[in-house]
């Protein structure tokens, strides 16, 4: 049974932010889901066995489906705060000051972190999976971000982008080679990459190569210290995309930081490893009791 979550579209300064909120009547922070650069607000439901049972809010990445950037906003307007402060305007508007625990995959864990370091009064812990400080990725996504990066190759991307999102076994094939092996990608189940492939093809193009494009020059290894909240590092073994050695300087960079690698796992590692599931819980269950005594 699909959770229900009640939809916000949210107006922030021209940009559009969907908001998708689940909120029990449970006065522990809220785990706040910040998806993957080409993903959606609908991957939030695989963090848990029952998400109908949990209190979360899935906020889209800046640019991104049912998401928008303004029209005409230009590529220099894209920065790590950018990412942080359309989340922390989102959240002012559907929680008021309550704290959260911020969790991101992939871009989404870079996000997760930009908003602990800005606004550290919002955020009670991180999760960041398979996340990065640096973004310059690897494999089929770096591939992609290379024809992003120049111009004569942005309308070959926007070709493939364009076929990839209207031709499903084409999009299904490139998602499961984000996993640690051929064996896991086959593995992921069929409804995970449906509720991916829906929103993928809505993306615009010319938002998923801006984006691409400025994360490459990004890098916010060197505020990392600023991050004084429980933080989760977890990442696959064998990502495709983050390679493993740019999961443990991230680790290494945050003081405190619990390293959880999954040594076989690739970028889609939440939903490859079997166990990651009861991981997140008790490391979640940890992180609440946390908060909860220093309060």
């Amino acid at each position: 049974m699909q959770p229900t979550a009640e939809r916000h579209l949210l107006d922030i300064d021209g940009h559009l932010v969907c908001a998708d909120v689940h909120l029990r009547d449970d006065p522990r922070p809220p785990v706040v889901f910040l998806h993957g650069v080409m993903a959606s607000v609908a991957v939030a439901r695989e963090l848990v066995d029952d998400p109908e049972a949990e209190s979360w809010i899935a906020v889209s990445l800046p640019g991104h489906h049912p998401g928008r950037f303004p029209p005409g906003m230009p590529q220099a307007a894209i920065d790590e705060a950018l990412f942080a402060d359309l989340v922390e305007a989102a959240l002012e508007r559907l929680v008021g000051g309550r704290s959260v625990i911020a969790v991101g995959w992939s871009t989404g864990g870079f996000a997760a972190l930009a908003l602990a370091i800005r606004h550290p009064r919002r955020v009670a812990a991180v999760a960041t999976l398979a996340g990065f400080a640096s973004g310059r990725f690897t494999g089929l996504i770096g591939w992609i971000q290379w024809f992003a990066l120049h111009r004569l190759g942005r309308p070959v991307l926007r070709t493939g982008l364009w076929l990839t999102g209207r031709v499903p076994l084409l999009h299904d094939a490139a998602t499961r080679l984000l996993a640690g092996t051929v064996a896991a990608g086959l593995a992921v189940p069929g409804p995970v990459i449906a509720r991916m492939r829906g929103d993928f093809a809505r993306h615009e193009p010319e938002a998923i190569y801006s984006m691409l494009a400025v994360l490459h020059g990004i890098d916010i290894t060197d505020r990392l210290g600023a991050v004084a909240v429980p933080v989760w590092v977890a990442g696959g073994g064998r990502d495709p995309i983050i390679p493993v050695a740019e999961t443990r300087r991230l680790a290494a960079s945050i003081p405190g930081a619990e390293l959880r690698l999954y040594d076989a796992g690739g970028h889609l590692f939440f939903c490859e490893w079997p166990g990651f599931r009861a991981d997140f819980a008790r490391w979640l269950a940890g992180a609440r009791r946390r908060v909860a005594a220093d309060r």
